[in-house]
């Protein structure tokens, strides 16, 4: 039999294949097809039929009619004709009675908590539960940058709350299209929409149901592209109230609040209840409060390390601590699991605030991690953007409506991003290939800057004494990579400031080794610098002669002036030989520091140099004052304020006043010596320097 049916022309199987699928079409009309079946024997295929159901309307949805209007029903509630399409006609029309379904449907109550315990997050909760009750629509959006700050566990706890006295609706946003979040909110109110309805009817119809059935909707994690949809979203509030969390500001809502990271105490609040860590904190305070920075004080992050650092309290007697140290790679360290989401790894987590953002925004995210830690000022970042000042502003704004730049609530007109944040920025920096071009365009500037404002004043809270953080960056990149040249500029162009941090700022001494070290890198290659090998030198000098190397000091002095003689830098030498002077008067060797102090006030008057002449004579006074010529003194003095004032320079004058009055107490003579504090007390107040002031009243103490 088969070999009969194989025998068979080609033409004969084709058409009994055509007509076998032609009558399966015919059936599928009356039937509902249940499957197919391929057999090695003829048939060969058979296809499973079964006979579809009668068609019904839905239930209480009547068909379309324009013509019924709105009236009121025989209870006495209203009667609406809710829906339509974009033309206006109606769509579904009939009575609307929404009671609350007995369970929430799928998707309409808020996902479990990831945390044991909820932290209260202080005003910023109490803000947004009063917006809330009052039946505004309200948006939270983290200025971290990132999920896990606590948008959600925020909404998550007032949802709670709130849901015990009135119905609240939960939308898991994400970047879901509209017609599935509209049906999501369909579906928790109990409506069914019309197939033929537009996103406006379906809209329509939601706002119908929502008036009749006030509640809460929480609209969560909004993604950039899901905005638009905001608009055929938001039920009507009044009587109903929306809030909306997102890592975007730019909602089109009139209230916007940003939740910014945790405090202190409450981060420790976290890591105690909410994981049980309470004893190893108390063996361990302050380890635990570094492990907080360490975190950035992120919620998310806090968590992860948290539930990480449970696992390991057995392994050492100071187990956080120790783990501490092991998050030198913070990125890498927070995140558990085999395969971590965005809610256990921060890495993760950020990736998709960084997929939220253009190619050229992702561009400008990476350079800004060249940035210290403590932030950056718009002239910088165009810089290191390369673009004009109005082109950095629009473009630092539309980072900040990612919620990836922050302000520095310190300083006005300055920014920053989160430490997490620079840590990812920085590693996608690398892998991008553009570290050594951003860095080295961020140093160019950071030359040009403190090159310009050589010799300014650091007269209360200047944004150049502000990009000192930043040099220690730069200049630390620029000695990891060897680049001399950049790091002898960095090294040298910036001596008056730094040496000014060594007066004013209580966390000098970790930027002065690191200066240190970079101008030992400069003198030891210094054949790769040129004329600043001498400069380097002699600031070298300077630094160790501050420090108490007198030795270290005076070697590097001679190294200096060997440089600057052999080049023929007549200003070189008179500075070099005004340090030594300081360095032997200092040694009590009186007769050596004249010598030195004449032979430089020599040259610094050949070349016409006003203020190394003033500095000179005010350091010889002070001299004169330790070999009894005060008279002598006073005149070199008068000289000095003369020179000073003609400049004009009024933070020196005052500390010329100072030093000279604290060279008379150091003579016994305490009357004089008032006599000149006083007049530094006087330059100091117009000035307004408090720590100045401050020193100025200890030593008006000491002449008493």
């Amino acid at each position: 039999m088969l070999d009969i049916l194989f025998q068979l022309p080609a033409f004969v199987w084709l058409v009994t294949f055509a007509a076998t699928i032609g009558l399966a079409a015919i059936l599928a009309k009356a039937f509902d097809l249940e499957g197919v079946n391929l057999t090695a024997t003829p048939p060969f295929i058979t296809f499973r039929f079964k006979r579809k159901p009668a068609r019904q309307d839905p239930a209480g949805v009547q068909k379309p009619d324009a013509s019924i209007p709105s009236q009121t029903s025989a209870s006495g509630e209203r009667a609406v004709a809710i829906g339509g399409n974009s033309t206006g006609t109606t769509i579904i029309t009939g009575d609307v009675h929404l009671p609350p379904p007995e369970r929430p449907p799928a998707g309409s109550a808020p996902p479990p908590s990831k945390t044991a315990h909820y932290v209260r997050r202080g005003n910023i909760e109490n803000q947004v539960r009063d917006l809330l009750q009052a039946q505004t629509s309200v948006a939270v959006v983290g200025v971290a940058g990132m999920g896990g700050i606590g948008k959600t566990e925020l909404a998550r706890y007032l949802a709670g709350e709130l849901g015990k006295s009135q119905r609240v609706i939960w939308l898991q946003v994400n970047d879901r299209s509209l017609g599935i979040l509209q049906g999501e909110l369909g579906r928790a109110l109990g409506i069914t929409f019309d197939p033929r309805a537009d996103d406006l009817g379906r809209y329509e119809t939601l706002c119908a149901a929502f008036e009749q059935n006030p509640c809460i909707v929480v609209f969560d994690d909004v993604y950039r592209d899901a905005i638009p949809h905001l608009q055929k979203l938001l039920p009507p509030s009044p009587p109903c109230a929306a809030l909306v969390t997102s890592r975007q500001r730019e909602l089109g809502l009139a209230r916007v609040i940003e939740l910014d990271v945790m405090s202190e105490s409450q981060s420790l609040e976290l890591l105690r209840e909410a994981h049980d860590l309470g004893d190893a904190m108390a063996r361990e305070p302050d380890a635990a409060q570094k492990l907080c920075a360490l975190c950035g004080y992120l919620p998310l992050a806090l968590d992860i390390a948290a539930s990480r650092l449970r696992k390991q309290l057995h392994f050492s007697h100071t187990p956080i601590a120790q783990f501490n140290e092991a998050l030198a790679n913070r990125l890498r360290e927070l995140q558990r699991g085999v395969k971590p989401d965005r809610l256990d790894s921060i890495t993760a987590n950020l990736d998709l605030s960084y997929a939220d953002l253009s190619a050229d925004e992702q561009k400008r995210l990476r350079a800004l991690s060249v940035f210290a830690p403590s932030g950056f000022m718009p002239l910088a970042v165009s810089a290191v953007w390369r673009e004009d000042a109005h082109a950095t502003r629009t473009h630092i704004e539309q980072l900040q409506n990612g919620s990836l730049v922050m302000n520095d609530a310190d300083h006005v007109g300055r920014f920053r991003l989160h430490d997490l944040v620079r840590d990812y920025a920085a590693q996608k920096l690398n892998a991008a290939d553009e570290s050594d071009a951003t860095n080295r365009a961020h140093a160019e500037f950071l030359i040009a800057l403190f090159d310009k404002n050589y010799d300014t004043d650091d007269s209360g809270d200047s944004f150049v004494k502000l990009e000192l953080e930043n040099l220690r960056v730069a200049g630390n990149w620029a000695r990891r990579n060897h680049n001399i040249s950049l790091l002898a500029q960095l090294a040298t162009r910036p001596r008056n400031w730094l040496l000014k941090a060594y007066r004013t700022q209580e966390d000098w001494e970790e930027l002065w080794n690191d200066w240190e070290n970079w101008l030992k890198d400069v003198v030891t290659f210094r054949n790769e610098v040129g004329t600043l090998a001498g400069y380097a030198t002699q600031i070298l000098g300077d630094v160790q002669q501050h420090r108490d190397k007198l030795d270290d000091a005076l070697e590097s002095y001679q190294m200096s002036l060997i440089v600057f003689r052999e080049i023929g830098a007549r200003l070189g030498e008179a500075n070099v030989l005004q340090a030594i002077g300081d360095v032997q008067q200092f040694r009590k060797e009186i007769d050596a520091a004249l010598t030195s102090y004449a032979q430089a006030l020599e040259l610094f008057r050949s070349v016409g140099d006003r203020l190394g002449e003033a500095n000179v004579l005010a350091a010889q006074s002070r001299l004169q004052i330790a070999s009894g010529n005060i008279a002598q003194a006073e005149q070199d003095l008068a000289q000095v304020i003369a020179i000073r004032r003609s400049i004009p320079s009024l933070f020196d004058e005052g500390a010329d006043y100072g030093n000279f009055s604290l060279a008379l107490l150091n003579v016994g003579d305490k009357a004089k010596a008032k006599t000149y504090v006083l007049k530094a007390k006087q330059v100091f107040e117009k000035i307004g320097e408090p720590y100045y002031l401050q020193w100025v009243e200890n030593v008006l103490k000491a002449c008493e």
